[in-house]
C-alpha cells in the first residue's frame, strides 16, 4: 500500500459496520488483510496503523486503547443527508 488503498479503507469500514461498530486493532488486522487477499493485496502491519490514524484524523473512526498492546476501534456514526429531499 504505497498510496490511500481505496480497497482497505472499504474494507476497514466493512468490517466495523459488521461487527457492530467495534473490534480490537488485531481482530480488524486480521479480517480485513484476510479480504484484501481475496482481491490479490495485501496490507503490512505499518501500512495498517497509518490507514487507522487517516480514518481516525477524517473523523470515521475512533481509536481507543484498552489494554496493555491492544486497541479497541470503534466505527463513528457520520450524519449524512442521502435522502435526497
Amino acid at each position: 500500500m504505497k498510496k490511500m488503498n481505496n480497497e482497505a479503507v472499504l474494507f476497514v469500514l466493512s468490517e466495523l459496520k459488521r461487527n457492530n461498530g467495534t473490534l480490537n486493532d488485531k481482530d480488524l488486522y486480521e479480517n480485513v488483510n484476510k479480504a484484501l487477499k481475496y482481491v490479490g493485496q495485501e496490507v503490512s502491519p505499518k501500512e495498517f496503523n497509518k490507514l487507522l490514524l487517516i480514518l481516525e484524523t477524517r473523523g470515521y473512526i475512533r481509536v481507543e486503547g484498552s489494554r496493555k498492546n491492544m486497541r479497541i476501534i470503534k466505527l463513528l456514526k457520520k450524519e449524512a443527508n442521502t435522502s435526497g429531499s
